[in-house]
Formats: C-alpha cells, sequence, structure tokens
C-alpha cells in the first residue's frame, strides 16, 4: 500500500548523509588502547564495493588524525595500490575526504587501508575513558565505546549510518593483565611487540553483518560470573554462554542480572522464534555512562546502577529497574540488532519495541509484580506528559543530522512507541501481534527496515489494514481527547448510547479553532466496559470526529461505564463533572469493582484534565477523596503523583494553600505508613515493599510529624553504626526528609555526605547524593552547587542528581529555583564543554535550571539567555545558538511545560484556595 510509504520521498533528500559512491561491506580493525596517555592508535581496512567512477572516497571521522591513507584496487582481474594525494577534513560534517590521482572504476571491487590516532576522551561518546577508584583506593581507569548514534566515527573511521551494514573483524593489544571484550568470541591471543611494549593481541571472531553504531569494546581490570542460557525453541537454538563483568572486587553484585538475562534470552528465542545468533552475551558495569544501557550486539554495556544489585542493600526499585533494562537491552538483540531502522527518523522501531517486550519480558519473569499495571505509571505516563506538548514530534519524526538525531531519543520514541505498541497487541490479540512480529524479524533479519514493513507483516497475518489504523498514531503529533458530549439511556433496550467527539489534548488547553478543525484523526479504540462487564470489553472504533456508540447497560445501584478498559489506548477521556462523580462515589463504595488500570486511568485524566482547562483542579482534588480504602500499590502511586504535580505547581501560592494540600496528602498516606510500618519482612513480596515506601515518603514529603520523627530517630541510630536502623528501602526518603528539617545542618550533612563517599552500591551513593539538595542551610546549600560540577567528587554522568535534589526536594522552592538558573548559566561554558559530546546530559543540565519554575518572566528571562542577550557580539550570540542546537527541542518543550504550569495556577488557583477551605484542610 502507499501508506508504507509516509514520510520519505522530500525527507530522503534532505538527509545529511555519505555519498553513495562507493559501499562498505567488511571492516578489519586492529587497534591499541593506552590507558596511561588515553591515546589509541589504530588501523582499519575497509572493503568496498565501488559503485560509481571516482577520484574520491568520503567517510566519517571525528576528532580522529588520518596519518595515511591507501586503496587497492581489484577490477577485471587487475590489482592496483595508491595512497591518497590529499586528506581533508569537514569538522562540522564530521568527514574524511581522501583524493586519488587515478579513478577508481564503477564495478571494482576495493580495500581502503587507513591508519590513524584518536583519543581516549572522558566525555562518555567514541572510544573513551572510565575512571574509578579500586577497592585499595587507587585511582584506575577502563575505555569503553558509546557509538550510538553517530560515534563510531570517533573510534574508526567508517561509513556510520545505520543502513550501511558490514562485517566486522576486530583485534585489539592490551595490557597482559587487562580484559579485552567485543562483540564476539575470541579467536587467537598472542603476545606482540608495539612501541617497545609486550602487549597482548586480541582477536575475535567475525561479526554478523551489523551496523556501526553497534560496534563494542571494552578494556579494562575486570571480573566475572557465568551461567548459561538455554532456550527450547526454536529448533536451531543452542546454548548461549552468558557473563556479567564488573571491577574487581564487584562480580557479586551481578547475580541478579545474569540470571536475568540467561531467562530473558530464552524467552525471547522462544518468543521471536529466531535464535539468538551470537555465541556469547557478556554484560558489562561502566562507570561513567552517559545513557542508562547500550545494546552492543553481544557485549550490552551498563550504568553500574542498571546491572549491579545488593540483596542487603538494594531497594526494590532497584530490582525492579535492573530487570527491566536488561529485557529492554536484550529485545535489541533481536529488534534494532538483527533487524536495524533503516534510518534514524525510524528510530522508534528500535526503541519503542524494545521498550514494550522489556517489559513484557519482566512480566514473563515476575508475573506477581504486575508490570502492565506498573507500566502505566512509567512509559505510558512519560510518553502522554510528552505528547501534550505542542513542541512534541511524531514517533516516526524526519531528521537529517546528527544534532537532530540525538533529541528524539527521548519519551516519544520510547514510552509513546511502545503505548502504541501496546494498543495493536491488545488490539491484534497476543497471537496475531507474536506472529507478526516473527514475521517481520524473519522476513528483514540482517537487513534494515521501515515502520511500513512492520504494518505489512501484521496486516499479512490479521488481515487488518494495520498501516491505515496506525498511520496517525505514528506519523501525526500528539494523541486525542475523547469528549463525552452526552449520554442517553434507554430503559426499554436496556441500552447506553454515548456521543463522543474526538480532537487533539494539548496541556495547555489551548487548541484553537483552525486547529480543530483541520486536525488529526485518530483510530481510536474505544474498550467499554461497565458494572455488568468489568473486565469484558465491548470493543467499538471511534474513527470520525464525532460519533455515538451504544451498548448494553442498566441503571441500578453501583452502575457505571468507563471507556478506555485497561487504559490500553493512547487517549484521554473527557467526562462531564456528574458523570465523574458518579465513577468516585462507585471508588469509595467499592474500590475493586473497578479494574486497578481504570482506577489509574480514571485519576490520571481527571488530573491531565485540571492541568489544561478541560476540567477542574478542585474536581480533581475531590476525586482523591473517593480513594480513603485504596489499597493497591499502582492506584495509590498514581494517586500521589497526581497531588505532587500540584503541589509542585502551586509552590509560590499562599502558605495555607500549600499547607492544605499537604494535609489532603496526609489524610490518604499517613495511616497507611503507620499502619504497613517501617520495617521491611524478609520474603515480603514486591508489591507490598513498594506500597511501603509510596506510603513513608508521601508523608514525610507531607511533614507527617510522626513519621518525620520516626525517620528522625533512625538516622540518629544510623550514625551511631547501627547499619539496619534504615532499611535500604528508605534510605533516600530518610535522608531528604533529616537534612528538609534538621536543627544540626552541618552534622546531619556531613553524615549524609559520608555516605555518598562511602556506601557500598551505587544505588545507595546516589540516594544520598540526591538528598543532599533538602538541606535547610543556606550555606551548605551553597556547598551542594558547588559539588555538582567537582569531577573529583561527583562523576560528570551523576552531576545532575545535585540539582535535581535542589529543585525538587528543596523545603525553600521559591528562593533555590532561581538559583539554579543562575548557577546554569554562569558554569555554561563548562556545562558546554563537558556534555556536549553527551546531549541529553547537556540538556537535562540546562532545562533542570528552570523547568520546575512557574510564570511567564521565566520563560522570557530563558528565551533572551538562549538568544545570547548577556552577550555583546554577533559572534557570541550566534555561537550560543550553535551551543543550544542540539538541545532546542528538549529546550522548547521545557518552555512549554512552565507556561503550562502558569497558566494552570492562575486559572485554578482560587478555586483550589476555597476548596482546601472549605474541605477542611486549612
Amino acid at each position: 500500500m502507499c501508506m508504507n510509504n509516509f514520510g520519505t520521498g522530500a525527507a530522503l533528500t534532505a538527509r545529511e548523509i555519505l555519498p553513495a559512491t562507493v559501499k562498505p561491506t567488511h571492516y578489519n580493525v586492529n587497534i591499541t588502547p593506552d590507558l596511561e596517555t588515553f591515546n589509541f592508535s589504530g588501523t582499519v581496512e575497509v572493503s568496498l564495493n565501488v559503485n560509481e567512477t571516482t577520484k574520491q572516497i568520503v567517510c566519517n571521522a571525528n576528532e580522529l588524525e588520518i596519518k595515511s591513507a591507501k586503496v587497492t584496487t581489484s577490477h577485471v582481474k587487475t590489482e592496483t595500490s595508491q595512497d591518497a594525494t590529499n586528506i581533508a577534513y569537514d569538522k562540522k560534517a564530521e568527514t574524511v575526504t581522501f583524493d586519488f590521482a587515478t579513478e577508481i572504476p564503477k564495478g571494482a571491487t576495493a580495500v581502503l587501508r587507513i591508519e590513524y590516532t584518536g583519543i581516549h576522551n572522558d566525555k562518555m561518546a567514541g572510544f573513551y575513558r572510565s575512571g574509578y577508584t579500586d577497592q585499595q583506593g587507587k585511582k584506575k581507569y577502563m575505555v569503553t565505546t558509546q557509538f550510538e548514534a553517530t560515534d563510531c566515527r570517533r573510534a574508526i573511521p567508517s561509513w556510520d549510518e545505520p543502513n550501511l551494514k558490514a562485517t566486522f573483524d576486530i583485534t585489539l593489544n592490551v595490557p597482559t593483565d587487562r580484559t579485552a571484550l567485543s562483540n564476539m568470541d575470541v579467536v587467537q591471543e598472542k603476545d606482540v611487540q608495539i612501541g617497545g611494549k609486550t602487549l597482548r593481541s586480541v582477536t575475535f571472531a567475525r561479526t554478523p553483518i551489523m551496523s556501526t553504531y553497534l560496534v563494542a569494546f571494552v578494556v579494562g581490570e575486570l571480573e566475572y560470573i557465568e551461567a548459561t542460557a538455554n532456550p527450547k525453541q526454536p529448533a536451531d537454538a543452542k546454548p548461549i554462554k552468558v557473563r556479567v563483568y564488573t571491577q574487581k572486587g564487584q562480580k557479586e553484585q551481578g547475580k541478579f542480572a545474569l540470571d536475568v538475562c540467561a531467562r530473558t534470552l530464552e524467552f525471547f528465542s522462544e518468543y521471536f522464534d529466531i535464535a539468538y545468533p551470537l555465541p556469547k552475551m557478556d554484560l558489562v558495569a561502566i562507570p561513567d555512562f552517559g545513557a542508562g544501557a547500550m545494546e552492543n550486539w553481544g557485549l550490552v554495556t551498563y550504568r553500574e546502577i542498571y546491572l549491579l544489585y545488593d540483596q542487603k542493600t538494594s531497594s526494590a526499585k532497584g530490582k525492579q529497574r535492573i530487570a527491566y533494562v536488561v529485557g529492554h537491552e536484550l529485545a535489541h538483540q533481536w529488534f534494532g540488532n538483527l533487524v536495524t531502522m533503516d534510518w534514524w527518523s525510524e528510530l522508534w522501531l528500535n526503541e519503542g519495541f524494545a521498550t514494550f517486550v522489556g517489559w513484557l519480558a519482566v512480566d514473563n519473569l515476575f508475573p506477581e509484580w504486575k508490570v502492565w499495571s506498573l507500566f502505566l505509571l512509567d512509559d505510558y505516563a512519560r510518553g502522554k506528559e510528552l505528547d501534550a506538548l505542542r513542541s512534541s514530534h511524531p514517533i516516526d519524526v524526519d531528521v537529517k543530522n546528527p544534532a537532530e538525531i540525538t533529541q528524539i531519543f527521548d519519551a516519544i520514541s520510547y514510552c509513546k512507541g511502545a503505548s502504541v505498541i501496546r494498543m495493536l497487541n491488545s488490539f491484534l490479540g497476543k497471537d496475531g501481534f507474536k506472529n507478526g512480529t516473527r514475521k517481520y524479524l524473519k522476513k528483514h533479519q540482517y537487513g534494515n527496515a521501515t515502520t511500513g514493513a512492520l504494518w505489512a507483516a501484521y496486516s499479512d497475518v490479521s488481515g487488518q489494514d494495520v498501516a491505515t489504523f496506525m498511520h496517525s498514531w505514528t506519523r501525526e503529533t500528539g494523541y486525542p481527547i475523547v469528549t463525552v458530549v452526552k449520554e442517553e439511556y434507554d430503559p426499554a433496550k436496556k441500552e447506553m448510547t454515548l456521543q463522543l467527539r474526538q480532537s487533539r489534548y494539548l496541556s495547555s488547553g489551548d487548541l484553537s479553532a483552525e486547529e480543530e478543525a483541520k486536525g488529526t484523526l485518530w483510530w481510536v479504540p474505544l474498550g467499554i466496559v461497565t458494572h455488568k462487564n468489568p473486565h469484558a470489553p465491548t470493543q467499538q472504533i471511534l474513527s470520525e470526529k464525532e460519533a455515538t456508540v451504544s451498548f448494553p447497560y442498566t441503571e441500578e445501584e453501583g452502575a457505571f461505564w468507563k471507556l478506555n478498559y485497561s487504559t490500553t489506548g493512547f487517549y484521554r477521556v473527557r467526562l462531564a463533572e456528574a458523570q465523574l462523580k458518579r465513577l468516585g462515589a462507585v471508588i469509595k463504595k467499592s474500590p475493586n469493582a473497578i479494574s486497578t488500570e481504570d482506577r489509574v486511568g480514571i485519576l490520571a485524566d481527571a488530573f491531565a484534565l485540571a492541568v489544561a482547562g478541560y476540567g477542574s483542579t478542585a474536581a480533581a482534588l475531590e476525586m482523591v477523596r473517593n480513594f480513603d480504602a485504596e489499597e493497591d500499590y499502582i492506584v495509590l502511586d498514581e494517586l500521589a503523583s497526581g497531588l505532587n504535580s500540584v503541589i509542585e505547581a502551586w509552590y509560590k501560592e499562599p502558605e495555607e494553600v500549600n499547607a492544605g494540600l499537604k494535609a489532603l496528602k496526609r489524610h490518604i498516606f499517613s495511616k497507611k505508613a503507620k499502619q504497613l510500618g517501617f520495617d521491611f519482612p524478609e520474603g515480603e513480596d514486591h508489591l507490598t515493599s513498594l506500597k511501603r515506601v509510596l506510603a513513608i515518603e508521601s508523608a514525610a514529603r507531607a511533614d507527617d510529624k510522626e513519621v518525620v520523627a520516626e525517620l528522625q530517630s533512625r538516622f540518629e541510630k544510623f550514625k551511631a553504626g547501627d547499619d539496619k536502623a534504615i532499611p535500604s528501602n528508605i534510605r533516600g526518603v530518610t535522608y531528604s526528609t533529616v537534612l528538609k528539617h534538621t536543627k544540626k545542618p552541618k552534622e546531619d550533612f556531613d553524615a549524609v555526605m559520608n555516605v555518598y563517599t562511602s556506601a557500598p552500591t551505587v544505588e545507595q551513593r546516589l540516594a544520598a547524593l540526591l538528598s543532599l539538595g533538602s538541606i535547610n542551610d543556606k550555606t551548605l546549600v551553597d556547598t551542594v552547587f558547588a559539588l555538582t560540577l567537582d569531577a573529583e567528587r561527583v562523576k560528570p554522568q551523576d552531576a545532575y542528581y545535585t540539582l535535581s535534589g535542589l529543585s525538587a526536594q528543596n523545603p525553600d522552592p521559591k528562593t533555590i529555583r532561581p538559583k539554579i538558573w543562575d548557577y546554569v548559566t554562569k558554569n555554561w561554558k563548562a556545562l558546554v564543554e563537558r556534555y556536549t559530546p553527551s546531549p541529553a546530559l547537556l540538556g537535562r543540565m540546562l532545562t533542570l535550571g528552570f523547568v520546575q519554575q512557574t510564570g511567564e518572566e521565566v520563560c522570557k528571562q530563558v528565551e533572551a539567555w538562549a538568544e545570547g542577550a548577556d552577550l555583546s557580539t554577533p559572534e557570541e550570540k550566534e555561537a550560543r545558538k550553535e551551543e543550544i542546537k542540539i538541545i532546542r527541542r528538549p529546550l522548547d518543550q521545557s518552555l512549554e511545560k512552565v507556561r503550562e504550569k502558569t497558566k494552570w495556577v492562575q486559572r485554578d488557583g482560587k478555586s483550589v484556595a476555597k476548596w482546601v477551605a472549605e474541605g477542611g484542610f486549612a
């Protein structure tokens, strides 16, 4: 169908890609890293097919110094060699051009041999260095790679585009006491003399055909634990050697991830019905890592916090996070590595799908965790939050250069992508979805594919026109709000009829009449449930602007109806206030009459409609009162999220209003915290542990005196040497609560700082670092700011923890939040120098400076700064614009969030104050 060609054509010609004169088929790479000088030397021999007669060869290179280049050409049984006559760099395009005196003829094959050097930078990009302190207190380094999206070119002169796949032979020459890892298993090791040193030359087996961004190597002082995955299906599946590598002394913390990895490989081999094609799978904990993890084929690298788990000191949330991240990265071994998106515009094919099946894997391993309910609190909610902005973008978005590519590694590609896949899975049914996925992977394995190819596979197995009804979800920005315009009950027929209308939901609530008239029409699965069939929805589709739907119904005590069963559809539902109150009454009387997922959806929609002005904040707060008897962790977490969003936005409002909002929060959570207690029995189920943490956190942050006192008491025992006084699950909230209420700030701050510097696990150290921002002493606030860019004490990957703690947890947000913006702008040059190779971190550091503030004046201040209003010369102003080019999208999105919150408070401030006063919470 022509639907499969959406977004091609003009977008293709605009891409900044390499000339198609030659195409690589194989790389023979030989690299010698140096962990003392942090420079590396390398040679690469690239086998090429010559598509056009040429005297030039252009490939990607960034921060590499080319020493020499020679091309050997084979054509009509004749072989000739020639050195490059000129080597020219284009720094902005990140390319190098080799000129040759004699034409290389079309149809020939050629081998381009390049000798070069590069640097092991400390920017977490390319072939970089990662530092740590070993158990003897010595500073040590390992070197590792991070190539996605476009940083293979920092380590290897290459054709660094996802659809220019090739095979790779890799040899690393390393010190004899270091471990060397790459995508494949080792096939040869021997001692060699290089630069007067005896090194061990480690050669790895040839890779399958793959994209450059998936190539990887790690060199360091490592230890490992090992297991074997034994998939039963398909018939050609073989045992897979699985290892978790860590710095020395940490390998036991890899046991949980190792078990998850082995079981997940078995699950995916069977689910996809394609054997894992490599002989091994290594997972490596990296001390410095810009992202969360990277799916390099056969050699997955992780931030330590996403791989290492200690049974005694890690939290339940940490365990859940590791299970999911391991599943996500292993999903990529098929969806992304075996079959790769054709171009970065379709990044979501990698990330959205891996996000969805990552949750699928966790559900397979830990069904008692109810992960599809947890999904609503996580990826589903994050996708909806970002896609509610005008400055959002389609899932399948046109991008043309590295600056644009890095900005779409966001909640749209990952979270909305996973959410619409979940919606499609529900519509097609589990078997139809699985069979379509298998068909897609088998047809395109070892190649590249487009979104259209995925829809074609699902259409083939289901007989449905998947491309048509998924087009608006992937190629249009935003998602719908379905308004119930009218309801009419026919007692004779025992039937309810609803008049429905769809339009785009914007969290700003300011959809114009023109946008309304010309807006997208979505294919919306309604999934209607009632008191008669709360778990057996009536399946109807809204595909027009307005329509009526009817379904069986009876008016009786406890009667209700609800759209979007299990909150599977990616849309909002707008009810009249009377309809919302009816659902609230049912929940208050019988909480379990409506499913967990549907109660989450009701709460989420109530607060989202309040933000946008489609509903009132007072009505959402009144809805909260119906959840007094709620015991489900997942619903309580959504409830806390809604209340927190109001409290955070209302931070400039009168103190009595803020006190009233906290009183409502205490009303819900304080009694639960005291009932559940502060200790975690051994063997307690996962969701009960999470509920206890949520109740304690919510009550403490709402200033419940008894809960605060209990945490302070436990902290005093902890300081005195009783490590068991504070269970690992509540250490973060204990530290932040103590620092917020402390009467001896220096002593308590130093105690938490000591935890940060000496705790045995990364998770506990970072919990302490985040909590430092809660300190109630202005002088110590300055100490927290000073920590941020102190690379000796805070790793660059973790610097945002200090600013995040100050912004979200400090007891004086009216004073502290503007100071964060001052700090960021005063240190902008240092931030640019440090984080430009890691744009996600740069964007996070900048937006933390203002995103939690409110006020139009804040937005104008940020916009003026972005234009260089504080700078003197046109050259400086242009440089500023160039610096923020790679983070323009998150900058605009954060500004929109500030304006959205500002309008929300201005619109509902008085009515919330009235509700607080009249509701008994003043």
